[in-house]
């Protein structure tokens, strides 16, 4: 598998993600206004993009975010790719990997999910939750092509979207997938350690039900890091069709790579590539933590022995764009 993944490495060296853009010297990053659909409120949302200038990186609380608060977007138009962070997270979970796409020609959104947050955990276990971050997603979306700044820079035919944990399940709805709520509580019944996922033993409040699973055509590809994908049956996932990439750790403990992410995998009507990442565990996905998270959340920042997160992300960074470039169709310098 790494020998595959480092040549997409060189490969994505080489080449940038957009032809008709400018060279791409660095990252720049600012904040999108955005409306949580649910509630009608503020939405907090983040945006990478590729820039002609040099830059440094940034601290962001406690972050090291590769890009510049200052530095404009370049010309051109860039494919656009949505990130949904896992329950309790927020829009810098992941931003090694945006800095990454966006320094390969991309532009990268990431929201923080109103009532399933670190610090807003108001909807956490209830249907609402579930439906509406695809909601959310899909309203950021909106936001991004609406914005006067961005979208000049937006290629609207090439949209892609990547999903950490319960950002699977968002996912998945927006791909056309219908979960099935109950299942949860089967799985929690045998899996009573999964901490989080079960804390309640698998059962969802039907609060927010009424938003039921709403799916996003716009969006034409997806990659699913560690998905919470066990809710949705065989069934619920016969209208998803877009192409798929699918990443799990090995020595996951918070979810069951059997009961979610391999299950998924048996039960698409479409091939779904799958990467087991061996000694990986669920937290490997976020992004390599600065000291300061470390001494603030060990439990998040620290690896199964023989895991470099740094080293690890650079090869899947570098798989992924190559997947985007080619389930997207973006042409290649």
């Amino acid at each position: 598998m790494f020998s595959r993944l480092l040549c997409a490495l060189c490969l994505v060296l080489l080449f940038s993600a957009a032809a008709s853009a400018g060279p791409v010297e660095g990252v720049g990053v600012r904040k999108l206004e955005a409306v949580d659909p649910v509630e009608r409120k503020p939405m907090d949302a983040v945006v990478f993009f590729p820039s002609p200038d040099r830059t440094d990186v940034t601290s962001i609380g406690p972050y090291q975010v590769d890009a510049s608060r200052s530095a404009p977007i370049g010309d051109g138009r860039y494919p656009l790719i949505m990130v949904s962070h896992g329950s309790m997270g927020s829009m810098w979970g992941h931003h090694d990997l945006a800095s990454s796409l966006a320094r390969q020609g991309y532009v990268v959104v990431s929201v923080t999910h109103v009532g399933d947050n670190f610090q807003d955990t108001s909807r956490i276990g209830t249907a609402g939750a579930i439906y509406g971050r695809a909601t959310q997603i899909s309203a950021a979306l909106s936001a991004t092509l609406d914005d006067p700044a961005l979208e000049p820079h937006i290629d609207r035919e090439r949209i892609g979207f990547v999903g950490y944990s319960a950002g699977g399940t968002t996912g998945l709805i927006l791909a056309g997938g219908n979960p099935d709520l109950a299942r949860l509580e089967g799985y929690c019944a045998k899996r009573s350690d999964d901490r989080h996922v079960c804390e309640a033993r698998g059962r969802i409040g039907m609060e927010g039900a009424e938003l039921g699973a709403s799916a996003d055509a716009r969006i034409r590809s997806f990659v699913l890091l560690a998905p919470l994908s066990v809710i949705f049956p065989t069934e619920g996932l016969k209208s998803v069709a877009a192409p798929m990439s699918v990443y799990v750790g090995e020595k996951d403990e918070e979810l069951s790579p059997e009961d979610n992410a391999l299950a998924l995998a048996r039960d698409m009507p479409s091939k779904v590539s799958v990467e087991v990442l061996p000694n990986a565990g669920h937290f490997t996905f976020l992004a390599p933590c600065s000291p300061q998270m470390r001494e603030a959340m060990p439990a998040l920042c620290t690896d199964p022995p023989g895991i470099d997160r740094a080293a690890l992300h650079r090869v899947i960074n570098a798989d992924i764009a190559t997947f985007f470039t080619k389930t997207l169709d973006v042409q290649v310098r």
